[in-house]
């Protein structure tokens, strides 16, 4: 599209400024100098574009925190733990919880599947101790771990 922008362009051009005449030389001009011309061209949009994309999007060249990082992550191990692999989504949890030991949202996640997986008491109630600890008592997370650990606590006797 732009080759032909340009090659209308140039033939303009040379109509404009008196060339008449198509000789093999004036034929090699308008075949040649529009190939670089349009490279030119498409680069320049395409980078304006990309600019202008990033802001309507929302870019920012902040770089994303670990715990934003580890997001993802968690997300499959609640997505294993949906389709009953535990001990898959332990793991991951794990790996989550080794680069962010206080990440509360993984935290809970964890107590959840070593209570109902594993039916491993003593270390969910760890779990959800510990984003107690975290998590202020205001937020929902606090409430949810106050009241699973009721749950917990509450089969068991």
């Amino acid at each position: 599209m732009w080759y032909g922008f340009m090659l209308v362009a140039l033939a303009i051009i040379q109509l404009c400024t008196g060339v008449v005449q198509l000789t093999p030389v004036n034929i090699l001009l308008l075949v040649i100098i529009p190939l670089p011309l349009c490279i030119f061209a498409d680069f320049a949009i395409e980078r304006i574009g990309s600019g202008l994309g990033g802001v309507v999007a929302g870019w920012s060249s902040r770089s994303p925190t670990v715990r934003e990082s580890l997001r993802a992550d968690l997300q499959k191990a609640t997505y294993s733990k949906r389709e009953g692999r535990f001990q898959e989504a332990l793991s991951i949890l794990d790996d989550v919880l080794a680069k962010d030991p206080e990440f509360a949202d993984a935290l809970f996640l964890k107590a959840r599947i070593l209570w109902e997986g594993f039916g491993n008491k003593g270390e969910a109630l760890g779990c959800l101790k510990t984003v107690m600890q975290v998590v202020p008592e205001h937020e929902t997370l606090h409430r949810w771990a106050l009241s699973y650990r009721k749950e917990i606590t509450g089969i068991q006797k």
